[in-house]
């Protein structure tokens, strides 16, 4: 037997921002080292924040294929009681303000029973790194990471502290290094080849153990089978998208914008996308759900 025969193939490297691979290597409480830094180089926390932090959610559950294409949760809980909620978004949503939104304004509500006071209510954040791009801001078109909280439009004064969301676009990450954690750590997510993952391991201690986690995920039976199903999940998505776009560009009968909202719905897809690429209205397309 040769040489060549008798070697075995390796796996190909997982890629970080594929939301599975995101979820073991950033909700293990093992890579605790890990989320800290990433936290650090987005957020102005104190270090003491950090000191006990309480991840929730850490176990991947086999559900986790079948959720919300693209869309996977790190939770946790700082010193102090704030809580930061991370999303990784790799499957462009039009959606994804209202919905982050929506789920930043749950973590609120959920915290108060019966009888609590509103000043009992600890700050929610929420980090969206998203592989396209999210936010339109033409006075800055490259900027990457945005911060979002109540403040009056003309003079910035703030509302309330209570709530932030934060995003992270990965499409915007400049060429040349700012020589910021942020930057490394986007990089990370961004990487797609395996040189590339050695050369930001060489660059920054922590970036090197999730480097290290990621091979190690990578030679593991378990992650590559929930890699190989997301992937899977992720074309079929793009592939039903496409058909979508095409059948909604159609000058067709009525009948037939019909047939494709209802199969665009039968596929799961969102109401509002639908009214666009089939040019039905909103109204109609409930109606058709409805029946």
């Amino acid at each position: 037997m040769s040489n060549d025969t008798a070697k075995t193939a390796l796996p190909k490297i997982l890629l970080p921002k594929v939301d599975v691979i995101f979820k073991l290597l950033f909700g293990d409480k093992r890579n605790e080292e890990i989320l800290v830094d990433f936290l650090k180089s987005v957020l102005d926390l104190s270090d003491d924040e950090y000191e006990s932090i309480a991840i929730e959610d850490t176990h991947l559950k086999r559900e986790t294929i079948d959720d919300k294409l693209g869309v996977v949760d790190v939770k946790l809980t700082t010193k102090n009681k704030k809580i930061v909620h991370i999303e990784m978004q790799i499957v462009e949503d039009d959606d994804m303000p209202e919905r982050v939104t929506y789920y930043n304004a749950k973590m609120l509500v959920t915290q108060l029973k019966s009888g609590n006071e509103y000043d009992q209510l600890h700050k929610t954040i929420t980090i969206v790194v998203a592989d396209f791009e999210l936010v339109e801001n033409p006075a800055h078109p490259n900027k990457y990471h945005h911060t979002f909280m109540f403040n009056d439009c003309e003079t910035g004064v703030n509302f309330t502290g209570v709530t932030e969301i934060h995003t992270l676009e990965l499409r915007k990450i400049p060429k040349q290094n700012d020589n910021t954690k942020k930057y490394e750590w986007l990089q990370f997510l961004k990487a797609e080849k395996e040189e590339e993952f050695d050369m930001l391991a060489e660059r920054s201690p922590v970036v090197k153990k999730a480097v290290v986690e990621l091979k190690r995920l990578s030679q593991d039976e378990e992650a590559q089978r929930l890699y190989d199903a997301r992937q899977k999940a992720l074309w079929e998505e793009h592939s039903r998208l496409r058909t979508a776009i095409n059948k909604g560009k159609k000058e067709g009968r009525v009948e037939e914008k019909f047939e494709t909202a209802l199969e665009m719905l039968n596929d799961g897809m969102d109401i509002n996308k639908i009214a666009k690429y089939t040019r039905l209205s909103v109204s109609d397309i409930e109606t058709l759900r409805a029946k």
